[in-house]
């Protein structure tokens, strides 16, 4: 029941076949994997030493962004439940008009968030612009090499 004196003398009470498997945990490719992941691991600290809330700020992004896709059609599934519900009363409201509102609704509130998200590139908070000209009341005036 044993190999090269590797596994039991017997399997007689100790509830398992006694069967030797090899090991897998010696072979190189899952080494490279680790590799792979220390060198992924080191290159984000590295990233979040230089610019502690760049990563921050990027998943906050991402999930700013799904937010408002969703708002958008929160916006659209209420229109076309009311529609629905009119629909059962007003035979000109065909599933073809349904879907047309929807999109047209779908189409108008995404521009706006586009808008807002323009708007918000180009707007820079007010101390930050008075910390660039040097005239802030907290801060020395910034002087000219």
């Amino acid at each position: 029941m044993s190999y090269n004196g590797i596994g039991l003398k017997s399997a007689k009470g100790s509830s398992t076949s006694g069967h030797v498997q090899k090991s897998l945990a010696g072979r190189a490719e899952g080494r490279s994997n680790a590799k792979n992941y220390t060198a992924r691991r080191a290159a984000l600290k590295s990233a979040s030493k230089s610019d502690p809330g760049k990563l921050a700020a990027v998943k906050h992004e991402s999930m700013a962004k799904h937010l408002n896709k969703r708002k958008v059609e929160l916006q659209v599934s209420e229109l076309r439940d009311k529609l629905e519900d009119q629909q059962e009363t007003d035979a000109s409201l065909t599933d073809e008009v349904i879907d047309e509102r929807c999109n047209a609704l779908r189409e108008e509130l995404s521009q706006e968030r586009e808008t807002e998200e323009q708007v918000a590139k180009v707007y820079k908070a007010r101390h930050k612009r008075l910390d660039e000209d040097g005239s802030h009341p907290h801060t020395e005036p910034k002087a000219d090499l």
